[in-house]
């Protein structure tokens, strides 16, 4: 299993297409997921981790180390999937056309009130239950992609699960 010590010989020692594949393949599908739960849709979250994963190219060579692999690159995710939903969300437009996929109808509604009530929760809140329940990321990790005391990220999940819980009470 690769390790984030084993990217980081390979930069030291300047192999940097190495390093990004072991980084593509350990990391991926866990951008593609913090992306498809920021942006709510998968042909999107696809285009944004591929812009991603072209950024994390071009700066591989300024990797300092001083931030952990998987923190440098959830906030250079983070960043860009909140960037482009702002951008989007500026345009205000309505998609054209349906789900690319069909889905069971109670699968969308639940995943539509999930949605609202997330929606509702602060956005510490609402980013904290997304990494912790569907990016499955540790309260460690939590802590460090957001800056924040891992107390601090434990108080916003116990905080946030009594909110979703009066939200769907009433």
């Amino acid at each position: 299993m690769m390790r984030d010590e084993d990217v980081d010989a390979l930069l030291r020692s300047r192999r940097y297409e190495d390093a990004f594949g072991l980084i593509l393949d350990r990391y991926q599908e866990r951008v593609f997921r913090l992306a498809f739960s920021i942006l709510k849709e998968a042909g999107r979250a696809e285009e944004v981790t591929q812009d991603i994963f072209l950024k994390l190219w071009q700066a591989l060579p300024i990797y300092d180390g001083r931030a952990a692999l998987s923190t440098w690159l959830y906030t250079i995710a983070r960043n860009r999937c909140f960037s482009t939903f702002r951008k989007e969300s500026m345009r205000m437009t309505a998609p054209l056309e349906g789900p690319a996929e069909p889905c069971r109808e109670e699968t969308v509604s639940q995943h539509a009130e999930i949605k609202q009530l997330l929606e509702r929760l602060p956005k510490v809140q609402r980013e904290v239950i997304t990494l912790f329940y569907f990016q499955d990321e540790s309260i460690q990790d939590v802590a460090q992609m957001l800056d924040l005391p891992e107390n601090t990220v434990k108080s916003h999940l116990h905080r946030a699960r009594l909110a979703l819980a009066e939200m769907m009470r009433n």
